[in-house]
């Protein structure tokens, strides 16, 4: 009878254990895509630069609680590789809020219309470069059977400053507080920001600089950035590399750092950071996290 009983649950459960599997499974294969995901309050422009003569995806997050119609204005946050980081950060904003780890912020993306990373490759060398270098650009052109061509940087400045942030600032209300978040070459291009246009920002997140670049030709940008600037620069810099980098990473940003710090400009705020055990890769979540939390900490 026990056993019976026994044998008669076994098999109640398997035929359940059944029923679930075949509905889950008919649930899954019968729906239809409803095509790709969205974030809420999230919204995409399309932007052709006349300085570039390229195309532009400007992602906009707006947070929580935005409304067109009240007084409040917002901090800025311009996020370079949109495509890539964009989704990333604005999780990041939320969970920063509701811990009460930063303040709300409008968050940009700067993309490309492309997918993904590897697909912008040849836009944001393009853009992010301060200089041409014909080996490298020979180098990945072959290898992505792309053209590549390196070294707009200054255009890409021009497109920053003149075009994408006056679009951004016409349509949404936001604060003089501007920042840039940039990783690898995305890094690159802010300091070559910080040294040319100074006022431009006033935060500065900079994961793993690429400072390798053309021999280290950043340098002599930094040099008579150094040369010619004012005592006093109102910023906060946050910059930082994964231990597990390449050997010239680090002695390359603490030789930045210490250059930027021996000036004893008033009113800067310079944090370094190296984090162990980070790759070039596995380093940019750690770094948007604790760069945003450090650009951002409550005083």
């Amino acid at each position: 009878m026990i056993r019976h009983s026994k044998n008669l649950l076994s098999k109640l459960y398997t035929v359940r254990f059944i029923a679930v599997f075949i509905l889950v499974n008919s649930m899954a294969y019968g729906q239809k895509s409803k095509g790709p995901i969205t974030l809420p309050g999230t919204y995409t422009y399309s932007l052709h630069s006349r300085f570039t003569g390229g195309d532009y995806e400007v992602m906009v997050s707006l947070p929580h609680g935005y409304k067109s119609t009240d007084t409040t204005h917002y901090p800025i946050l311009y996020v370079l590789d949109g495509n890539t980081f964009m989704p990333l950060l604005t999780m990041m904003q939320q969970f920063f809020i509701h811990g009460e780890e930063s303040i709300p912020m409008i968050i940009i993306g700067i993309g490309y219309p492309v997918q993904g990373l590897m697909e912008s490759m040849p836009f944001r060398t393009r853009d992010y470069t301060p200089t041409h270098d014909p080996s490298f650009d020979s180098m990945l052109s072959k290898e992505l059977h792309l053209k590549i061509e390196s070294g707009h940087a200054s255009a890409f400045l021009q497109t920053l400053s003149k075009e994408i942030i006056p679009f951004v600032e016409r349509k949404y209300k936001v604060s003089h507080d501007r920042a840039i978040a940039g990783h690898s070459f995305g890094a690159l291009f802010g300091a070559y920001t910080l040294f040319h246009q100074p006022k431009l920002f006033n935060r500065y997140l900079l994961s793993s600089v690429s400072l390798p670049w053309d021999n280290g030709s950043l340098f002599k940008d930094e040099e008579l950035f150094l040369r010619n600037a004012p005592q006093e620069l109102n910023a906060k810099i946050f910059v930082s590399v994964g231990s597990l980098e390449g050997f010239e990473m680090i002695p390359m940003m603490k030789k930045m750092t210490k250059s930027i710090r021996d000036h004893a400009f008033i009113g800067l705020k310079l944090e370094e950071r190296i984090f162990e055990n980070e790759s070039h890769t596995s380093v940019v979540t750690t770094a948007l996290n604790q760069g945003i939390r450090a650009l951002y900490r409550k005083e």
